[in-house]
């Protein structure tokens, strides 16, 4: 909806911030039709004229890297914090097809958020994890916060949600697969250091908790990933890309 400067003005600042975010975000999520783009980057450098923005006389022809060096610093003064799945990616994602998966599996042990097992997922995808165990109560990809993180990538890897990881454990050592548990204890062995035996599951644990005693005594073996802060833990969904990309790095 398209304000006379009468009436832009007449709301307070806060508001006003308001409506330039969701002008930017109907533009960032319609930047590829390029007729409905310059209208609404006009519209946008109206708006901004009004609020005495200093910004070039014509906007309408900026590159969208660009447009984000004039979007982003407003999106943040007027408190707008975007997350992952909110952007628009520029380079398009591969046809899904049939891939070659490697014999790793992740064991997710009582996960609380949502956004950390969409983004184990993603991880996993991208590195050909064969399967997923949601162990405990650890989210599954049914519910919507999983899927927004996920993008889509839980509908390409395999998964499976058991209430008992006991169990879990069990029935992957007797198909021989090796048990790796991922936690900060005097014992656990530097990630790099560590061969991965090619066909083994990895245990990521509770965000603050970390893997349960009785869990780390099941493991064939503990690491770790060596860390120089002042902070002994990273998040979860950023230890299992890292984790994914050691493994499948060795294995090559």
């Amino acid at each position: 909806m398209k304000f006379t400067k009468t009436i832009f003005n007449g709301f307070n600042r806060e508001k006003q911030g308001k409506k330039l975010v969701e002008l930017i975000t109907i533009i960032d999520l319609n930047w590829q039709n390029r007729t409905l783009r310059i209208e609404l980057l006009y519209e946008l450098q109206t708006y901004l004229n009004y609020m005495n923005y200093d910004i070039d006389k014509d906007i309408s022809n900026l590159v969208k890297r660009k447009f984000l060096k004039l979007a982003v610093p407003i999106e943040q003064e007027f408190g707008k914090n975007r997350i992952d799945n909110d952007f628009m990616i520029l380079a398009d994602d591969k046809e899904p097809q049939k891939k070659k998966n490697i014999p790793l599996y992740l064991i997710l042990a009582d996960l609380r958020s949502a956004f950390n097992v969409g983004s184990i997922f993603r991880s996993a995808e991208c590195f050909g994890v064969t399967h997923i165990y949601i162990c405990g109560y650890t989210p599954n990809p049914l519910n919507i916060k999983v899927q927004k993180t996920a993008m889509g990538t839980e509908k390409h890897v395999e998964w499976s949600s058991h209430p008992d990881i006991e169990q879990v454990i069990k029935e992957l050592k007797k198909d021989d697969v090796a048990i790796y548990a991922l936690e900060t204890t005097s014992n656990a062995k530097d990630l790099s250091q560590t061969s991965f035996k090619k066909k083994c599951a990895l245990i990521l644990g509770n965000e603050a908790l970390g893997i349960s005693e009785k869990t780390l005594k099941l493991a064939d073996e503990i690491v770790q990933i060596p860390l120089s802060g002042w902070k002994n833990s990273l998040n979860v969904g950023a230890c299992a890309a890292i984790c994914c990309y050691e493994i499948s790095r060795q294995w090559k």
